[in-house]
């Protein structure tokens, strides 16, 4: 069956995936048996796969004809302190790495929070890590696009003004 122009899937396992194969690999394959073309790895509190897991389920998306995409970690934050930012950095890294090798070619992310700091002067801030950020991984032969997602609460760097000043700024 060809896939269709407008993809539909799921963050994560559907509840009705079999126990085997399971994991990503099984979900992946379970959600073309339902007609869904597109999954994403839900990463959001750690990343637990090896490079060879990785290796898998970019075999079986291939073979399914599955888009994929990672949701990364939500311990990440664009506005950290300079003590925090090496960790928060290497978290969002990590789903860069693992995420492409796994074929995802979208990772989303939630860029942080103000840390009561006006909207503006937090653009100061994290603009250039974003803009250092992609240089890196395309540095490293990574081409995965970085998608911020908008937040829903008023404390949190994410707003919609945020996202379109962020993917006006950085290309990637």
């Amino acid at each position: 069956m060809p896939k269709p122009s407008f993809l539909f899937g799921t963050v994560g396992a559907p509840i009705s995936t079999p126990k085997k194969p399971g994991g990503s690999v099984g979900a992946v394959q379970h959600s073309a048996s339902m007609g869904l073309y597109t999954f994403e790895l839900g990463w959001v509190r750690s990343i637990n796969v090896t490079e060879k897991t990785c290796e898998t389920i970019k075999a079986q998306a291939a073979e399914s004809n599955v888009a994929l995409s990672v949701h990364a970690t939500y311990f990440f934050n664009l506005n950290a302190t300079s003590e925090e930012w090496p960790k928060s950095r290497k978290r969002l890294m990590d789903a860069c790495y693992y995420g492409h090798l796994a074929g995802a070619t979208d990772i989303i992310f939630h860029p942080g929070s103000y840390f009561k700091a006006p909207p503006a002067e937090v653009l100061k801030t994290i603009l250039p890590r974003l803009r250092d950020f992609v240089k890196e991984l395309r540095d490293n032969g990574n081409p995965v696009t970085l998608r911020p997602e908008t937040m829903g609460k008023i404390a949190m760097l994410g707003s919609f003004e945020d996202t379109l000043e962020m993917s006006a700024e950085v290309e990637g």
